[in-house]
């Protein structure tokens, strides 16, 4: 069942959107959102790791009429082809074409420094260069669920008990399976979460047969709710 699931994840168009919340002050909040539609291909299969190629096709930000959201939008265009090594239980253990992601940072960041000053804004540079330079924390970022962590998220394993495993928040994600006829809910829950600056977590993956349809997490911390979801649109 797990290498069909991978498999199928071939020529699928998934819809990947974050909202972010933030309560600014008692009577003011905003609201932004960030959506992208990635193209997965699936390469080949090589000693029980799966090779991926995925393709950003389109990104639309709430704010990309703004300053600031323009910048975000090209600093997105970094990670919009990727190609991944996968394991079996669906985390990313590997981004194969890294050097060309680092030249590409290259490129853009001459770009963007023309336009771009200030002390805030270098430090965001660093951050990401720094992240570019170590694969491992590179992973991480794009495990996250802010990037692709709602399409490889590790969870893509047997649907048979309930299972654990570590977030990189630094509490417990518990997944329970529940079927019904073909279709699988996988609920995830946290335990351990009062240890953490995170006030509230949920999650839901959604398969029907071999084929992941949908994703969601809900996170809320201090002033700030984020919403990610992902659906399977084509």
């Amino acid at each position: 069942m797990i290498p069909d699931i991978l498999k199928n994840l071939h020529q699928k168009t998934y819809r990947l959107e974050t909202i972010v919340t933030e309560q600014k002050n008692p009577f003011y909040l905003t609201e932004k959102k960030y959506v992208r539609h990635a193209e997965v291909y699936y390469l080949e299969e090589e000693k029980d790791q799966f090779k991926y190629h995925v393709l950003v096709i389109d990104f639309i930000f709430s704010d990309d009429d703004n300053a600031m959201g323009k910048f975000l939008k090209q600093i997105s265009y970094l990670f919009d082809e990727l190609e991944l090594t996968v394991d079996k239980d669906g985390n990313i253990v590997e981004v194969n074409n890294l050097n060309f992601l680092r030249l590409r940072w290259v490129n853009i960041l001459a770009k963007l420094s023309e336009t771009h000053k200030g002390e805030s804004i270098d430090n965001y540079f660093s951050q990401i260069s720094s992240v570019l330079e170590d694969e491992s924390r590179l992973i991480g970022f794009l495990g996250g669920y802010h990037m692709f962590g709602l399409l490889f998220n590790g969870l893509l394993q047997s649907f048979d008990t309930k299972r654990k495993r570590e977030s990189p928040d630094g509490f417990t994600e518990i997944m329970s399976p529940v079927k019904d006829g073909e279709k699988m809910t996988l609920t995830i829950s946290p335990e351990n979460l009062d240890q953490t600056d995170i006030d509230h977590f949920r999650g839901l993956f959604v398969f029907k047969g071999d084929h992941y349809e949908e994703g969601f997490t809900e996170i809320k911390k201090r002033d700030t709710h984020l919403k990610h979801s992902l659906l399977w649109i084509g």
